[in-house]
């Protein structure tokens, strides 16, 4: 029986590989979209540096903090980096998901990117959209 990931889970601990093969995993904030996931995150993270060297990426459903429980199956996947209309539906899935949450934390983000404008210290990196699909 092959395990599906659900839009039910609020969290899932995203595994990228560097170029010499170690894993990282990171928690994140995910939503279905059609029949691939979607995440969003800054541009400037390794996350992303290495899904452009290596779309390989492996998932597993995980607590805030990213503890994975020890029955909890491990998933393959694809993941591909997005612009445009597909980064807009990532958004607004996770928008639906997460709800009231997501809203104070973009307004948080929006506020906090504008002080850091003000003051000219600009901490936050534009964003970046990923979208992985589970493989067999």
């Amino acid at each position: 029986m092959t395990a599906v990931l659900s839009n039910k889970e609020k969290y899932v601990s995203l595994v990228t590989f560097r170029r010499d093969g170690r894993p990282v995993a990171t928690a994140v904030w995910f939503a279905a979209i059609n029949d691939e996931f979607g995440v969003i995150t800054e541009t400037n993270v390794g996350k992303v540096k290495r899904i452009r060297n290596n779309a390989t990426v492996n998932l597993q459903v995980c607590d805030i903090k990213g503890a994975v429980a020890a029955e909890t199956p491990l998933l393959a996947g694809t993941a591909r980096l997005v612009t445009g209309s597909e980064a807009l539906a990532v958004r607004k899935a996770i928008a639906k998901k997460y709800g009231p949450v997501y809203a104070m934390f973009s307004i948080y983000w929006n506020i906090s990117t504008l002080w850091g404008k003000l003051r000219r210290n600009n901490q936050h990196q534009a964003e970046t959209a990923i979208l992985f699909r589970l493989t067999a």
